[in-house]
């Protein structure tokens, strides 16, 4: 189901892990549970070993002088974070959630930091497509539908195809993520909850209700009522 939404224009080609990523090798070294707000590696500094998310989330980001943030993609269990060329690192990570991750030697298997890099690539040309051409509706929900594929589990809800995530983001991340500010953030959740799209319990816990039209919205095929 979450790849089939996927395909139909989300956050595309925001989709779920591919297997070469999410299974944990024998050429890492798993470390400590870290707590919210931690700082993986810092832009600008020496290059950062890569690392991958086993559980929990990272966020990727660069920095303008003044303060203002850029949220570059929200890394699921499975990914890979600290990719890139040359000595310094060119973003920001750090966890929104209880993470831990292990660290990646260099002798990873093969192909696999091709793979990475091909959807770290793809990530960012997904991500010029929203910020330059969505609007803050599609945004939200293509945002909610990227995730639901990284983070969402079955729903405990009658309702066929109904899934469940913890929203690690704040709406301050998904305003950094996204390109908007944090009261139209807020607006679009709320629009999209009206709508029957999803339920939102204790401010973390989403459900989607209906995947296929939420992927409508994000896709621009379908227009949400104010």
């Amino acid at each position: 189901m979450l790849q089939m939404l996927a395909d139909r224009g989300a956050l595309s080609p925001f989709s779920p892990v591919p297997p070469t990523l999410s299974q944990p090798r024998a050429n890492t070294l798993a470390g400590p549970l870290l707590p919210p707000r931690t700082v993986v590696f810092l832009e600008g500094l020496a290059r950062s070993p890569q690392y991958r998310v086993v559980d929990g989330c990272v966020a990727t980001a660069q920095t303008l002088a003044d303060g203002r943030r850029q949220i570059i993609d929200l890394v699921g269990p499975g990914r890979l974070i600290g990719l890139g060329f040359g000595d310094h690192n060119r973003y920001s990570a750090e966890t929104l959630g209880f993470t831990r991750l292990e660290a990646v030697h260099e002798t990873m298997a093969e192909g696999e930091r091709e793979t990475a890099l091909g959807e770290m690539l793809a990530r960012s040309q997904a991500l010029v497509m929203l910020l330059g051409r969505k609007t803050a509706p599609e945004r939200v929900a293509s945002a909610v539908l990227d995730l639901a594929a990284q983070f969402g589990r079955p729903a405990r809800s009658k309702r066929r195809g109904a899934v469940t995530f913890h929203l690690y983001p704040t709406r301050g991340d998904l305003a950094d993520w996204l390109g908007l500010t944090v009261e139209t953030v807020s607006r679009c959740f709320t629009r999209l909850k009206k709508a029957g799209l999803i339920d939102i319990q204790h401010g973390d816990l989403i459900t989607l209700l209906e995947p296929q039209q939420l992927a409508g919205v994000a896709a621009g095929d379908r227009s949400l009522s104010h």
